[in-house]
Parts: C-alpha cells; structure tokens; sequence
C-alpha cells in the first residue's frame, strides 16, 4: 500500500517525525495522558499514522525511506554520547555512599533475574536479545535499551517494540509498588532500622546548572561528533579483528563517551545541560521512526509473553534486595530508591528521595542513575551474547 506522503517527500516527512516527538515530549510535561511515558506516546502516533498509510512504514524493505536512514545513520549515534556527558565516575563512586551498594545488588537482581525469565519463558529464537536489551533498561535507562538493541541488531525486531511498550506500563506500576514499600510493615524486618539523627538530614546546595547557549550546543553537537565518527571509523576494524557479526560502533561510542567524560570531568560538567537536552530530543526523533516501523497488532500478540517476561525479573530484583538488605545494613529507603534508580533512572530516583523525606538521598540517586547509563550498555550486550 502506497503512503499518502511519498517517502521523497523528505521535508514533509521528517515534519511529521518531529511534529511526533514534540507531541510525545509536550504531552509527557503537561500531564495529557496521565502517567503515559512521552516516549510511548511519540511511538504510538506514528505507528498509527504508518498504519493508516499516511507515512511509509519503516520496517518495509521494498521501500526505501531517505529521512529514516538518516535517522537510524546518525541520530543515535550522536545522541548517545550527548546524553553520558555527564557520567563522572569519580564522582559518582566518591558521594554515593551506600546507596551504590543497593543499586549493585538491584543490578545484579536484574542480571540474575533476567537468566531465570530467560530459561523460564520461550520468546523464540530472539530470547536472548529480549533478555539483554531488558537487561540494560533496568539497570540503566531508555538510552541503553536503544544502543543494546542497535549493537545486537534487534532494533527493527517484533520483540523489540513490544518490549518498549511493555517496559512503560511494568516500569510505572513497580514505581508505584516501590512508593507503599515503606508502609508495608511486613517487610520491616527484612531492613535495618532507621536512626532518628538521619532522617532530617539536609541536603548539599545544589550545583547550579549552566544554561544552554548557542556556543554550548555547538560545541556539544561538535564532541559527540567526534566521538560518534571515531567510534564509527574504528569499528569495522575491531568487528573483523575479533570476527563479529555485531555493531560495534555503538559500543565503542559508548565506551570512548565514558572515558572522553572522566578524562575531562569540568569541561564535560559544564555542557552536560545542553548536551543532555539535545541527546533526548535526538533519541526522541529515532523512536519517533521506530514507531513508524511497529505493528500494533504484534505488539498485542507478543505483549503478554514480554509482561512475564518482565514481571519475572522485576519480582526477582526486589526479592534478591529485600533478603539481602540486613546483611549489607541497608535501610528500606536505601532499597526502595536504589530500586528506582535500577529500574526508572535518576528522573524518578531523586524526586522519590525527595517526596520520602530523604533529602540526604537525593544527590546518591541521580549519581547511581547516571551509571546506569554508563554501565547498562556493556551488561546488556554481554548477557545477550552469554546467553544466545
């Protein structure tokens, strides 16, 4: 079926594209769809509007798409590194305190988690992908799952969109489990009592943000670049040095946007609002694009496999946490928030620490979020390649 938009038609295209990641992005800030991820909300619309034929599908291989090349080309490699410029692991190791210790037992309750639902539910010969690209979301956030379902080549899969839209309805309600956690006095004693000296402590000034200027976003635009075209100049080397059919550019564009971060720690600070926001707004664009590429019809095929799938690993991770808590002197909010920081990131991480009266928490969990995003990636792409 021809699209009412001729895949030529590449401004009028990517019009739409990008009409459909700000609808997702607005609607996410004021509240339209209640607690829908913007994310969600962006992929939605433009499955709908391919669907209906009025832009070319995107997983069509008879048709070529210029607009969604260059999207899938250069989008997400530049926007990865845009959005790890701020991922200081000194910092990181120096002020998280206890709360990294929760969130390595909450990333090793996904890893473990995700090789239980792995030989527990069949998802077909993409299992092991499924469990890799989940694994990496959970422990880092939505930047990992793209760049491990880019590195495994599985971004284009069935499993793949079924497994976003599967991760914002589990993501949420396990957010909302974590909040009652504190009131449910059955679990009381699983986690060391709380002192009274530490429940008012006061939080740090926080740093102030450096505003986004012109000079900043070029200069960021310019950096991730360089990274991405670093990455990608050396990785058809590495790829055939060690025989792999896998991206590897992606992966070293994370690793080199890590080291490029720790090596220059204050330059990289200040641009890291800037950075950040043009990164988000990129992989808004490349999801916007794989929405074009979804079939809703699979997705409520698939769905209830992918929920098990993920409920699995998720009751896992806290139960892993929960029996572990009084032997590394772990508290109940040091859980519940290191828990938020596995699985929703450092957005939700400090607002929870916050809302919970635990201002002490809050810088710890943007921190532990933020090397989830470092570390995700390389967990993700290892499990998968372990276990395939």
């Amino acid at each position: 079926m021809e699209s009412i938009i001729d895949p030529s038609n590449h401004i009028v295209l990517f019009l739409i594209i990008s009409g459909a990641a700000a609808f997702g992005i607005y609607s996410e800030h004021k509240k339209w769809f209640g607690k829908l991820s913007g994310i969600l909300v962006t992929m939605i619309s433009m499955s709908i509007l391919s669907m209906t034929g009025v832009v070319p599908v995107a997983s069509n291989p008879k048709i070529n798409v210029a607009v969604y090349d260059m999207v899938f080309n250069y989008f997400i490699p530049i926007a990865i590194p845009l959005l790890l410029f701020s991922s200081n692991i000194t910092k990181i190791i120096k002020e998280s305190g206890k709360l990294l210790v929760a969130y390595t037992l909450g990333a090793a309750g996904v890893i473990l988690g995700s090789l239980i639902a792995f030989y527990m539910i069949d998802l077909g010969a993409d299992s092991g992908k499924t469990a890799g690209v989940i694994a990496a979301t959970l422990i880092g956030g939505s930047v990992n799952f793209i760049a491990t379902a880019e590195i495994l080549n599985f971004s284009t899969n069935p499993l793949f969109t079924a497994t976003i839209a599967v991760d914002n309805l589990v993501s949420n309600l396990f957010t909302l489990f974590l909040f009652l956690v504190p009131a449910l006095t059955f679990l009381s004693g699983f986690y060391v009592k709380k002192k009274k000296n530490e429940t008012k402590v006061e939080e740090k000034t926080e740093e102030k943000e450096s505003p986004i200027t012109v000079e900043r976003i070029a200069v960021s635009i310019f950096i991730a670049s360089l990274i991405a075209g670093t990455g990608a100049f050396l990785s058809p080397f590495l790829e055939k040095l060690i025989n792999t059919e896998l991206n590897l550019s992606i992966l070293l564009i994370t690793l080199f946007s890590v080291a490029a971060a720790n090596i220059f720690p204050k330059h990289f600070k200040a641009l890291s609002n800037t950075s950040f926001s043009i990164g988000l707004w990129l992989m808004y664009i490349f999801l916007a694009v794989i929405g074009a590429a979804t079939n809703l019809t699979q997705i409520f095929h698939i769905g209830p496999s992918v929920l098990l799938f993920y409920t699995v690993i998720l009751v896992f991770h806290f139960i892993f946490m929960t029996a572990l808590a009084k032997l590394f002197k772990l508290d109940v909010y040091e859980v519940v928030i290191a828990s938020a920081a596995n699985v929703m990131g450092p957005s939700v991480a400090a607002p929870m620490a916050a809302s919970m009266g635990q201002k002490k928490l809050i810088t710890p969990g943007i921190l532990v979020g933020i090397l989830g995003y470092i570390i995700g990636t390389f967990i993700g792409v290892s499990l998968a390649v372990l276990i395939v």
